[in-house]
């Protein structure tokens, strides 16, 4: 079963079991192949909407978290050809960092990697670890990026607090045109911005949207 949507074998990342470890280069995304929705952050919207609409998803507005869709049928992702390359479309920071993460531990994080994904090896690519068992030159770069990843979901999570707060979320279904004899498709669980209730805001309360950002999101 899998944890964290798309890592098969995740496991923390260990200076003495992973010193001798490398990462080959691998520009197939047949890991998201089957995900016909993304997880996305708030920076990432103004990018990502160029090529994916952007909704809320989940079971309840409390549990609502931004979602690239990239398929309208579950196990669809039109942006995965055959090959398993990506379309020329906006890849989401979620796919961009795996096959890494940062997991909770406690009050502190960990960073993860999936073990079962093909491109690690002990022979090719760039190394974890120099010959010393300090970090790698492009490990420092993945741990980088991952903090800053971090950084932005809790900015995201707190940007749901406050459309929470506001109750501006409502629960939507969307329906795919399907052709005569064609069962439709109906996508369930999502939230949408209830634009009514945006407009209706009091004035300071809109401001402080203004100038914290999120009204940029919405």
């Amino acid at each position: 079963m899998k944890t964290l949507l798309i890592y098969d074998r995740p496991v923390a990342l260990n200076r003495e079991a992973h010193r001798h470890l490398r990462l080959r280069a691998n520009d197939r995304f047949l890991h998201v192949a089957a995900l016909n929705a993304l997880p996305l952050v708030g920076f990432e919207f103004a990018v990502a909407v160029r090529d994916h609409p952007i909704v809320f998803a989940g079971e309840s507005a409390a549990q609502a978290l931004p979602v690239a869709l990239v398929g309208l049928r579950g196990g669809e992702n039109l942006h995965v050809q055959r090959d398993g390359h990506w379309s020329e479309s906006y890849i989401p920071a979620f796919v961009r960092r795996y096959p890494y993460a940062l997991a909770a531990d406690g009050e502190r994080f960990q960073v993860v990697l999936d073990e079962a994904w093909p491109g690690f090896n002990t022979e090719e690519g760039d190394p974890l670890f120099d010959s010393e068992g300090n970090e790698s030159e492009s490990l420092k770069r993945t741990l980088a990026f991952l903090e800053e990843y971090q950084s932005h979901i809790r900015a995201t999570q707190a940007f749901m607090g406050e459309l929470n707060r506001l109750d501006l979320l409502e629960s939507r279904q969307l329906q795919r045109a399907v052709s005569a004899g064609e069962e439709a498709q109906v996508l369930t669980g999502l939230w949408m911005i209830n634009e009514d209730k945006l407009k209706a805001l009091p004035a300071d309360q809109a401001q402080a949207l203004l100038k914290n950002g999120a009204l940029g999101w919405i």
